[in-house]
């Protein structure tokens, strides 16, 4: 542990600090982004937080300071953050693996798909094996387009057109989906209760520079709009904090001076008297008057007015009341 802070310590203190903290800030907000939205979907929610503080924080700690050097990484880094993700969203679809699909009951399983990849009119081969075996089922497929309306979802109910070692199995053949992205599901009304298996990904039948545009603008809308916003909120945040707590400080140093000025005051008139002789102000500990040399008694001196005797600790004559 103490060889990483001695490390980060003499890259913090390098010349090269701040592209160092941008180059770790872009690699890291890149790769966890890719991470979670790929493989940890269930904590896609705390997503933009943790991305928006590392892509604040990380530079930070390198020495990026200035504010406005700081608004304009943001910009590059999520625009690089979306494209990565847009990208990898493509790579996705145009690779994916058909995936078998089955009920929590256990009622349909081996649900699939051939094959996974086509284009419009294009014949989809579906199939399901229902474990009761029963061949007159109400078993159906339903497909949904993400790219299409859901209003125009095939829906799709056939008969069994053999029978396997696990029990009927149903086919569905179409050839006439629309341009899209789909997910497909297979479902059966069992008595009356109904039972039905996860989705599961395909056929995708788009053109697949269509489906490159389509990721890479959507993963760079999703990155501005949902971790963007929340760094640049945070910018104005600690910009507005910062400026408060200077506001603060200069305040107290402001009080502070107006207290030592009137302090000073006070004690320049309260370390003062005036000579008897000549009217001259005398310092509190003077034996003599500076000014015409008179000398003082240690307990008393003499109203410049009547000539009344005073202590040194009177403020006005006692006799004729001039103040001292």
């Amino acid at each position: 542990m103490n060889d990483i802070n001695e490390m980060l310590k003499g890259v913090r203190q390098s010349k090269m600090s701040i592209w160092v903290g941008m180059a770790l800030a872009l690699l890291v907000t890149v790769s966890l982004t890719l991470v979670v939205q790929l493989w940890l979907a269930q904590i896609v929610c705390l997503l933009p937080i943790l991305v928006a503080l590392l892509a604040y924080y990380i530079p930070t700690y390198f020495g990026l300071k200035d504010r406005k050097r700081l608004a304009v990484f943001g910009l590059v880094l999520f625009l690089v953050v979306g494209l990565s993700l847009g990208g990898a969203l493509y790579s996705t679809v145009a690779n994916y693996e058909v995936q078998d699909v089955s009920s929590d009951d256990n009622l349909l399983v081996q649900g699939t798909l051939t094959p996974s990849h086509g284009e419009p009119g294009d014949t989809f081969h579906f199939s399901v094996v229902l474990t009761s075996g029963e061949t007159d089922a109400d078993v159906r497929l339903m497909l949904f387009n993400n790219w299409g309306d859901p209003e125009n979802n095939p829906n799709m109910t056939r008969t069994a057109v053999h029978n396997s070692s696990l029990g009927a199995v149903y086919s569905f053949n179409t050839s006439v989906l629309a341009e899209g992205i789909f997910y497909f599901q297979f479902g059966v009304l069992n008595g009356s209760a109904w039972s039905e298996t996860e989705q599961s990904f395909g056929p995708v039948n788009a053109d697949l520079n269509n489906v490159l545009g389509n990721s890479l603008l959507s993963g760079t809308v999703y990155s501005f709009y949902s971790m963007a916003v929340l760094f640049y909120i945070l910018i104005l945040l600690t910009w507005w904090m910062d400026r408060s707590k200077k506001k603060i400080f200069e305040m107290e140093q402001k009080r502070a001076k107006t207290k030592d000025r009137k302090e000073k005051v006070v004690d320049d008139v309260q370390e003062k008297f005036v000579c008897s002789d000549c009217g001259a102000e005398v310092p509190a500990d003077a034996d003599k008057c500076p000014s015409c040399g008179a000398s003082f008694e240690e307990d008393e001196l003499k109203c410049p007015q009547c000539s009344a005797k005073l202590l040194k600790t009177d403020t006005k004559c006692w006799n004729c009341g001039k103040k001292l």
